[in-house]
């Protein structure tokens, strides 16, 4: 086996704190920066940000502020220029300040950032203990800070070496569940992430209960709905971290590598006029795949746990076993004729997933499942056996615990 890359990661440390009176106009001044440089983009249309830089130096520096949000609020300028739409005049209507690592210091937990020339504001931040470990780990690089009304998120880099795996952890990641298959013979299926459907079901009528009492008010409906909001996002994303992390974790210990289905287009399958009711579009495109594995894909890279997408094609359709096409049972089963065994959906998925020889994506080709969209293929029984097998302690770390 050729051996594996170094990594340069990156993970965001998000930080709350109070944010004093000074910080208002500093917030007003930088979004009316950016929102200048955008129309000098979209007059000059410049070809990169150190371009736009010297188009809008000189306005910009009637703000009075320092020369670092110049170059920050050009930065922002020409992403948001970059990726507009054709005929679109986009504006910056959020307050947020962004500075890069040579602009603040941070001593453990105060933070300071320049307002004007030789002045300086300092922000107190609330950590815990794991806030901590990070900020005083000397082998992090710090990177680019933004500070919003409600949180400063700091940016942190290594580099990592991805270990040589001595299995595959397969993921079959479902609307109500996630399920893995490890090579050392644990099976585990999460059902966190059915709680986040009744999450989104609840909220979505707590949504229609607000729109119907505020119908005079469009200003308090707009500040219950973020805060609505705000909590459905909370409880989402704190569910999908406990099964990420509970997985990765269980890679990081067992030397296992990770794979993945590539998800791609699933979208597609689920708009206006492919003949599907509207509960179930709404439904399915609220479906938190993405998230699942944007956080799975950053924790394994933090890691140095190898990771992979892979071709999801027959993997709902072929036994693990001899590799050849199951049967549809009721229930979510599926049945092979030829081995006579009777398997669960999620969990044959996630063997053939551990399995796939091949552990790159291609091009998307549709699928029958209504949860897959890629095509690909697999090698049931590849990889089968490697590794030490899994004790009753280990898949006891696996097991959730309901989070209320």
């Amino acid at each position: 086996m050729s051996s594996l890359p170094t990594l340069h990661t990156t993970k965001s440390i998000c930080f709350s704190y109070a944010s004093p009176k000074e910080l208002s106009s500093l917030f007003s001044d930088f979004r009316s920066m950016c929102n200048d440089a955008i129309s000098v983009a979209i007059q000059e249309g410049p070809s990169n940000r150190f371009k736009l830089i010297e188009l809008a130096y000189n306005r910009l520096k009637n703000y009075g502020l320092h020369t670092h949000y110049i170059l920050s609020a050009c930065e922002v300028a020409f992403s948001i220029y970059r990726k507009r739409k054709r005929n679109q005049f986009p504006r910056v209507q959020n307050t947020f300040l962004k500075l890069d690592n040579q602009s603040y210091q941070l001593n453990h937990l105060l933070l300071r950032i320049p307002s004007a020339p030789r002045n300086f504001i300092f922000l107190t931040l609330k950590g815990s203990s794991y806030h901590t470990s990070i900020i005083d780990n000397p082998g992090l690089k710090k990177g680019s800070v933004t500070i919003t009304q409600q949180k400063v998120i700091i940016a942190y880099s290594k580099e990592v070496d991805l270990y040589q795996p001595t299995g595959f952890i397969g993921v079959d990641i479902n609307e109500r569940n996630a399920t893995i298959s490890a090579t050392d013979g644990c099976e585990h299926q999460f059902t966190e992430l059915g709680e986040i459907v009744e999450i989104k079901e609840r909220y979505k009528e707590v949504r229609k209960k607000i729109a119907q009492s505020t119908k005079g008010d469009t200003r308090i409906g707009r500040r219950l709905l973020a805060r609505y909001g705000r909590r459905e996002r909370n409880r989402t994303a704190q569910r999908i971290h406990k099964v990420t992390k509970q997985i990765t974790d269980y890679a990081e210990d067992h030397k296992l590598g990770i794979k993945v289905e590539k998800l791609k287009g699933i979208r597609k399958l689920y708009r206006k006029g492919n003949s599907q009711g509207p509960l179930l579009r709404g439904r399915m495109n609220s479906w938190v795949f993405g998230e699942t594995l944007r956080q799975l894909d950053y924790k394994a890279k933090w890691k140095g746990i190898p990771f992979w997408f892979v071709n999801p094609a027959g993997t709902s359709s072929n036994c693990p076993v001899c590799g050849s096409h199951v049967a549809p049972l009721a229930g979510r089963k599926l049945h092979c004729p030829e081995c006579d065994i009777e398997w669960d959906r999620d969990v044959l998925a996630s063997r053939n997933i551990m399995a796939c020889v091949v552990p790159q994506a291609r091009p998307s080709k549709g699928s029958d499942e209504g949860e897959r969209d890629d095509d690909g293929g697999t090698n049931p029984g590849a990889d089968r056996g490697k590794g030490r097998r899994a004790s009753k302690e280990d898949c006891v770390l696996l097991r959730t615990k309901t989070v209320p």
